[in-house]
């Protein structure tokens, strides 16, 4: 599994989390409803390595 290059994107009225740099564009390896985009990007900060506490830290 790699260790960096997740994202997240909104398509539509749901979170997808991609890593197109290891899998491409079109492999959708998770997604979420619309309402908890909190999750969606909490476990992309944890798969890339990264702290909770830096990604609140960014919206606050």
């Amino acid at each position: 599994m790699p260790r960096t290059g997740f994202t997240v994107r909104r398509v539509g009225e749901h979170w997808e989390l991609v890593n197109s740099r290891h899998y491409g564009r079109t492999v959708v390896l998770k997604s979420w409803p619309r309402d908890r985009h909190a999750e969606a990007f909490e476990h992309c900060y944890r798969l890339n390595g990264r702290s909770i506490e830096e990604l609140r830290a960014a919206f606050h």
